[in-house]
C-alpha cells in the first residue's frame, strides 16, 4: 500500500466526530420525554451514517483499489475512491466542521457549559483539516483556511453570539460550503 494511503486515514476524525456529535444529539432529543422523537431517529440514523457507513466505504475502496481485489471493477472503484475521499474527506472536512459546530451550538443551548467546549473543537478540527488537506497547496492556502476559522471564532464569540445565531450561522456555512463543493466538484470533474 501506498505511504500517503496510511495518512488519508487520518481524514477519518472529523466524520467520526460529526457522528459522535448525531448521536450526542439524538440522546438529548429522547431525554425526558415517554415518546421517542422521530428526530432522534433521524438523528441516530446521521450518526450511523458518518460514524460508521462513510469510513467503512473509505477503507473497502483504499483496500479494494490497492490490493486490485476487484480486477474487473478497477474503473468503478477508482471513481468511488477518488470521489469519497475527496468529496466526503478532503473538501468535506470543511462543511462536517461546520455542522459538528452547529450540533454542538444545539446541544448547548441546553447545557450551561463554557464556551469554550464549543470553540475548542472547532478552532482545533479546522486547524486539523486545513493543515492535513492543504499542507502542499499553493498560495499558503493551508494558512488562510486556518486565519478563516479563527476569523469565525473571532467575530462569533467576540460579539458575545447567542448559541441559536452560532447555531444558524453554522448550518448556513454548511449548506454553503457544500454546495460550492459540489460545483467545484463538477468543474473538476469535467476537466479531469
Amino acid at each position: 500500500m501506498e505511504v500517503y494511503r496510511f495518512q488519508e486515514f487520518a481524514y477519518l476524525a472529523i466524520p467520526v466526530a460529526l457522528g459522535l456529535e448525531f448521536f450526542l444529539n439524538a440522546k438529548d432529543e429522547r431525554q425526558g420525554k415517554e415518546d421517542v422523537p422521530l428526530g432522534s431517529y433521524v438523528l441516530d440514523f446521521l450518526g450511523f451514517v458518518f460514524a460508521a457507513l462513510i469510513p467503512a466505504i473509505f477503507v473497502f475502496t483504499i483496500f479494494a483499489v490497492e490490493s486490485k481485489m476487484f480486477a474487473s471493477q478497477t474503473i468503478a472503484l477508482a471513481r468511488l475512491d477518488r470521489y469519497a475521499v475527496l468529496f466526503l474527506f478532503m473538501g468535506g472536512g470543511w462543511w462536517q466542521i461546520y455542522m459538528f459546530t452547529a450540533l454542538r451550538a444545539r446541544r448547548m443551548l441546553k447545557d450551561k457549559k463554557s464556551m469554550w467546549y464549543l470553540w475548542t473543537p472547532f478552532i482545533a478540527a479546522g486547524i486539523f483539516i486545513s493543515l492535513l488537506v492543504l499542507w502542499v497547496s499553493p498560495w499558503n492556502l493551508k494558512w488562510i483556511s486556518s486565519g478563516w476559522f479563527l476569523l469565525i471564532f473571532g467575530i462569533l464569540a467576540g460579539t458575545k453570539a447567542r448559541m441559536k445565531t452560532v447555531e444558524r450561522t453554522m448550518w448556513s456555512l454548511a449548506g454553503f460550503t457544500f454546495f460550492v463543493e459540489i460545483l467545484i466538484f463538477i468543474w473538476l470533474d469535467s476537466i479531469v
